[in-house]
């Protein structure tokens, strides 16, 4: 009976290199499942919201265009215009269904919806395509890989913010990229002479965006402060902001506090003590518009982080004066922390605005009168800017010509 228990034993053992062998042909099995599954919910998806299914999204031979979402739309749209003026095939994809660039479609393009950024990221691994152009950063670090079959990556600014605040290895696996200054192009070198990493395409460009944008006269008496720090810890005013305010309330000063949108989930408490304490004070107003245009129009300066990327926006298009506080913060997995060099910020605030520290929101009264006599001249903005205002028409150009090449 013995003998033949351990017999029985015998045909249920498997030996370790059969059993790794069993769990390769098992786990690949079920990884093939579960590729079939999503493929055949996005083919459902798909129906439901009428857009062509090309499985993979095999684009071979074709230039695509990738946007994480609506916000971006203003970048794309003029170079997707001058694109379609000169009767360029192209095809936009985004990860958001309510993205206005999938309504752009004519003969010669076409937009399709692949699903929320995590499903998009699926996608865009398996790409195919001659070149793809894209807003977004960190191609090949993490989710988001170098498709072998896209010959060309490039990358488009959506800011004209400098480098430094962008996540370590942003931009090292591009091809190309549209350079909004020439602070951006010289750093982006050095990053590419500190790392030993391949010379990219930098390509002199411009802010897209900045060819749809205006300022608004809404006829408003300009004669408030705006306060629109960012938020959390890269912000002065998570401790020194309660600080400021009362300190411009008691030079009568009047006072729009605009809190970035964020700062409503990550620094309520924050907030809740700021309003509790000056909402009743007549100096003190809080914009929780999403439109930052009126409380712009209503103001004769502004007092933000220098990591903001507002500042160009104000300076440029509304010229209010910027006064930025600064302040040490951890910039470790920040690109900042591989350069040597300042922003860029800090060298436009030399020339229209005024840069302070923390410690100098005392004497705030005093940078409010030096920055209202500050004029930002057509000098000033085409030496922090390429093409202001003009820009769409050369960024298709350029990417034009790369894809032309490939």
């Amino acid at each position: 009976m013995e003998k033949l228990i351990n017999s029985s034993f015998m045909f249920l053992y498997i030996d370790p290199g059969t059993g790794s062998i069993l769990i390769s042909v098992i786990a690949g099995v079920l990884l093939s499942l579960k590729d079939f599954f999503i493929d055949l919910y996005f083919k459902i998806i798909s129906l439901f919201i009428k857009r062509e299914y090309k499985g993979t999204y095999d684009f071979t031979n074709e230039l695509v265009f990738f946007s994480e979402g609506k916000k971006y739309w203003n970048v794309f749209k003029p170079i997707l215009e001058h694109l379609e003026n000169m009767n360029v095939k192209f095809i936009f994809l985004s990860a958001d269904s309510n993205d206005p660039g999938l309504l752009f479609n004519s003969k010669k393009s076409s937009s399709h919806y692949i699903g929320n950024m995590n499903q998009a990221i699926r996608i865009l691994n398996k790409l195919k395509a001659t070149m793809c152009v894209t807003t977004t950063p960190q191609l090949d670090i993490f989710e988001w890989k170098y498709s072998k079959n896209v010959k060309h990556y490039c990358y488009i600014f959506h800011s004209p913010i400098d480098i430094h605040s962008y996540k370590k290895f942003a931009f090292d696996y591009f091809d190309s990229i549209l350079c909004t200054s020439d602070y951006q192009l010289k750093n982006l070198r050095q990053l590419e002479i500190n790392r030993n990493s391949k010379k990219k395409i930098l390509m002199k460009t411009g802010c897209t965006y900045y060819d749809l944008s205006s300022s608004k006269n809404l006829n408003f008496k300009n004669d408030c402060i705006l306060i629109a720090p960012t938020w959390g810890d890269r912000s002065f005013f998570k401790n020194s902001g309660e600080i400021l305010i009362q300190s411009l309330i008691n030079y009568g000063h009047k006072i729009i506090y605009r809190p970035h949108p964020q700062s409503w989930i990550s620094d309520l408490e924050i907030l809740n003590q700021i309003i509790s304490k000056f909402e009743n004070n007549p100096l003190f107003s809080i914009d929780k518009a999403i439109d930052n245009s009126i409380s712009l129009s209503k103001s004769k300066a502004m007092i933000t982080d220098i990591s903001s990327g507002i500042i160009y926006d104000v300076a440029f298009l509304y010229k209010l004066p910027v006064i930025a506080v600064d302040f040490e913060w951890d910039d470790g997995g920040y690109e900042s922390s591989s350069l040597d060099v300042s922003a860029s910020t800090n060298y436009l605030l030399k020339d229209y605005g005024k840069l302070i520290i923390v410690e100098e929101l005392k004497h705030i009264n005093q940078f409010i009168e030096e920055v209202l006599n500050v004029e930002i001249t057509k000098d000033i903005v085409d030496k922090h800017i390429f093409n202001f205002k003009n820009s769409g028409k050369l960024a298709s150009e350029q990417i034009l010509s790369i894809f032309n090449k490939l």
